[in-house]
């Protein structure tokens, strides 16, 4: 019997949980769907529905999940665009950059993906929001780093990837975090234009 519930992160946007069984720690993005399948001694376990960790198991104490839905969206369209350095989404506008020398981020079409982990680098834009350490990996299957890990994210340096203005990345985030494409694995399409 599926229990449905998504995960409540902190403040950061991101809920450390234990895999079951082997007991490693790993961070999953807020609103992840999940699988409640039992609870025991102040544990919640549950099975990853979509997302990076998906059809695994895990557990969480008690109160970092909640029932229904957080209020999903469809799926996202974004345009990027390399000659104005702008991306548009549906809740507004926002300065962005690519920048790799001969590789910018290719102009077409992006599937974005729901997060995969807490991205370091993004520490240095905590003040501006407290998302920044939250990418969406642009592309399909995972990232491999060093060779396909173009993401969308904030800041002010690109190697590639779509790096918006950190003074926006809040309201931007907090758009595409409930996006959902149907697929369990994205939140939605970039188109990247000249």
């Amino acid at each position: 019997m599926s229990d449905k519930h998504y995960t409540v992160g902190g403040g950061d946007g991101w809920l450390n949980i234990k895999s079951e069984p082997g007991g490693q720690i790993i961070a999953v993005p807020e609103y992840l769907l999940v699988d409640l399948t039992s609870s025991k001694d102040g544990r919640d376990f549950f099975s990853v529905l979509e997302g990076f960790a998906r059809g695994k198991t895990f557990s969480v104490k008690s109160g970092h999940l909640k029932r229904g839905s957080p209020g999903y969206h469809g799926p996202v369209q974004v345009t990027f665009s390399l000659s104005k350095k702008l991306l548009n989404y549906p809740g507004g506008q926002i300065k962005a950059i690519t920048h790799n020398g001969s590789q910018p981020i290719p102009i077409g079409l992006h599937p974005i993906q729901i997060p995969d982990f807490p991205h370091v680098l993004g520490a240095y834009y905590v003040g501006q929001s407290p998302y920044a350490k939250t990418w969406f990996f642009l592309g399909r299957g995972n990232a491999i780093p060093g060779s396909n890990d173009r993401y969308l994210h904030t800041g002010e340096v690109s190697n590639g990837c779509i790096t918006v203005d950190p003074t926006g990345w809040t309201r931007l985030y907090q758009y595409l975090i409930l996006c959902r494409r149907g697929d369990e694995k994205t939140v939605g399409m970039v188109t990247v234009v000249r």
